[in-house]
């Protein structure tokens, strides 16, 4: 595991492999990564692998899936890891190409250009956070019409007419409008300008999100009206960052980021092209916070699945995504996944036995695990 100490103890017993064979890259689910699931217990990277892989492959629409990536918690662990002593020397490159030499096999079946997003859990002394890189084709952002974009007459009429009369004739855009904001969570999405982004160099926590809850007031609650009053709706490159726990800065993690994405774009294309901040924003969204101090790989996972069930429809930074789900999901996700676990094993049972096989699960080798990207492309 990354960075914790074993789940449980005793004899190791295997309960699956998901996919199953004879799909490549199966992760093997045993005893004790499921005793991680447990209350109190930090998440392993086989379970944070599991459950992103099963999103991936089972939640997720296809035409969403063509447009994402998704690493493996190994990925962001061997870009930082240090030369092994029998390496080849690559002491005369700069350090953003040794590092990009370590992972460059990754992403040999995809081109992480031609996706809108790229999902990254990170794994720093034994806490969960993760990074989402978003469109990081683009160069400039990308503004394109509002598909709920209402006149403003209409607009302010449905948003401050209270007679009888004028609320029965928004019933239908009120209804639509309910029906999006439940589709979204109650997403609150904070609108600022660029004056309001200090430098990421400083601190990518607080490149679009202070800690003194002044952007928070701001904002005010959820509009419904709010949609339907602007033109237009935001795609940019960025970096964002969720953290459970807003403590120490990840100013590093965005630099490290965008100076693979630069030598990725290097290798691929042919050509050089800057990811630096004027080009790609570094931002920490307001998130859902954890309450102890065991959850935070369970965040993770739930901050991945809330953008695959209600992807932000905007990314005008800074965003504020505190209503993005209920934290009562949160107090049953662990048994949601430890469930989901046992019905799979299950079925792979069954599956096994009526096909008369009694040892049909093999334990992939760790080197593959590492070696390859978490989710196999999906070609376009």
């Amino acid at each position: 595991t990354i960075g914790l100490q074993p789940c449980s103890w005793g004899p190791t017993v295997l309960l699956l492999v998901y996919p199953p064979p004879p799909a490549k890259g199966g992760i093997s689910v045993t005893n004790e990564d499921l005793h991680c699931l447990n209350n109190g217990e930090f998440l392993n990277d086989v379970i944070i692998d599991f459950y992103l892989k099963y999103l991936f492959l089972e939640k997720l629409k296809k035409e969403d899936a063509v447009r994402s990536h998704v690493f493996s918690s190994f990925f962001y662990k061997r870009l930082n890891q240090r030369e092994r002593r029998n390496a080849v020397d690559t002491s005369n490159l700069p350090i953003q190409k040794r590092k990009h030499n370590r992972v460059k096999t990754w992403t040999r079946h995809v081109d992480l250009f031609q996706k809108d997003f790229i999902f990254v859990p990170i794994n720093e002394s034994a806490h969960w956070y993760l990074a989402i890189i978003c469109f990081p084709g683009l160069e400039k952002a990308h503004v394109e019409p509002n598909p709920l974009y209402q006149p403003q007459t209409q607009a302010h009429s449905t948003a401050v007419s209270s007679s009888p009369a004028a609320d029965g004739g928004s019933d239908e855009l009120d209804d639509h409008m309910q029906a999006y904001t439940n589709g979204l969570h109650r997403i609150i999405e904070c609108y600022g300008t660029d004056d309001s982004h200090p430098s990421d160099d400083q601190s990518s926590c607080q490149d679009e999100c202070s800690e003194d809850d002044s952007l928070v007031d701001d904002c005010g609650s959820f509009d419904k009206a709010e949609w339907t009053s602007k033109p237009t709706i935001c795609k940019q490159p960025c970096i964002l960052i969720m953290d459970s726990l807003r403590g120490p800065t990840r100013s590093t993690v965005v630099k490290t980021l965008r100076e693979y994405l630069e030598v990725e774009w290097e290798v691929k294309k042919g050509s050089q092209r800057s990811f630096g901040k004027d080009m790609m924003k570094g931002s920490s969204p307001r998130v859902p916070q954890q309450n102890n101090f065991s959850d935070c790989g369970v965040y993770v996972l739930q901050y991945v699945e809330s953008f695959f069930e209600s992807p932000l429809p905007s990314f005008h930074l800074p965003m504020n995504l505190l209503d993005w789900f209920p934290q009562q999901r949160m107090k049953t996700k662990r048994d949601e996944i430890k469930e989901l676990i046992l019905k799979l094993q299950t079925q792979q049972q069954l599956n096994l036995e009526s096909s008369g096989q009694t040892d049909g699960c093999h334990s992939p080798c760790e080197d593959t695990l590492e070696s390859a990207d978490l989710i196999p492309p999906i070609s376009s």
